[in-house]
């Protein structure tokens, strides 16, 4: 009633493959991304300092004359 074992190696099951292999493809991926960021960072974006304090008259959080009413 019970079916005989499998004496197939466990690379011969097609869903092992898909235990395995899923993962370490993940795996692998995040170490290539990892060695492109490394290798080759972004450039520094951000404007000088003196540029990005701008005064906008009637804002709340830098303004010196109080809101519009």
């Amino acid at each position: 009633m019970s079916q005989p074992l499998s004496l197939e190696p466990w690379y011969r099951h097609p869903m092992m493959w898909l235990v395995v292999g899923l993962p370490a493809s993940a795996v692998l991926a995040g170490i290539v991304t990892a060695v492109l960021i490394w290798q080759h960072p972004d450039a520094d974006v951000r404007a000088p300092q003196t540029l990005t304090r701008q005064v906008i008259h009637g804002h709340a959080s830098n303004s010196v004359l109080p809101p519009a009413d």
